[in-house]
Order: C-alpha cells, then structure tokens, then sequence
C-alpha cells in the first residue's frame, strides 16, 4: 500500500445497527488518525500510541460484542471471539515491534488494519445482526 487512504464512512459499511455502527465510525476516525500521522512523517513512537488507543478501544468493543452476540446465542460466537483474539494479538505485536531494532513499515500496519476493519464491518459483523433479523431478536448492544 503506497499510499494509504482514509476510510469515510458509507451507508456501505453499515450493518444496520445504529449503536454498533457508531462504534465502527469511532475506531475507523482512530484508523484515519494513524493515516494522518503516517503521511505527516511523525516518529514510530507517536504512532505506537495512537495504535495503542485504537487497541483499548477496540477491547472495549470486542467484550461489549461478544456479550452482545451471547445474549443473542450467536451459532458462530466462539470464531468471533477467536477473530478478536488474533486482531489483537497481531496490533500488540506490530505495537511491540514498533519500538525495537526492526521495525515494521508503518504502511504494513496501516494496509493490514484497513484490510481488517473493512472484512470484519462488512462480512462478520454483519452476519450477527442478519442472524439477529432471522431470529426476531429484541436484544440490544
């Protein structure tokens, strides 16, 4: 990814719960955060801490979610967990490595959480709140 892009927000990326798709606009402004601040030149090390909010952020979401999709009886709630758990383990490994000898390219991170955020919104997420829909649930996030 040469030369990264923000994410605007679209109708496209919405799942169709209001309170959950305002969270995705939440992190994805903390995504076009990382894009500025890539662009801009800044040290590893500011950027760290910027990926390091989108990270507490993101734990915050991922509990409030799976307990959301637990209320729900959510089938595929343990894959969604795993999914969670790897995102994570991947951002605090980029994390880590943002400070060391070697370094990633601030890019690879950049186009991996891009590539992330845009699959999980469309595809995962959206497959609970269809599942929500077949089930007529009234459980809210």
């Amino acid at each position: 990814m040469e030369n990264p892009e923000k994410i605007i927000w679209t109708n496209e990326l919405t799942i169709g719960n209001p309170n959950i798709d305002n969270v995705h606009k939440e992190l994805l402004e903390v995504y076009n955060d990382l894009i500025e601040y890539a662009k801009s030149g800044g040290k590893r090390a500011e950027f760290a801490l910027i990926l390091s909010k989108m990270t507490d952020y993101c734990l915050i979401h991922f509990k409030k979610e799976e307990e959301y999709m637990k209320k729900l009886s959510y089938p595929e709630l343990t894959n969604h967990k795993n999914y969670h758990r790897d995102y994570i383990y991947k951002v605090a490994m980029f994390n880590i490595d943002l400070t060391g000898a070697n370094p990633p390219d601030l890019n690879e991170i950049i186009e991996f959480l891009e590539k992330w955020w845009v699959y999980h919104i469309l595809k995962v997420d959206l497959k609970y709140e269809h599942y929500k829909r077949e089930i007529q649930s009234d459980v809210t996030y």
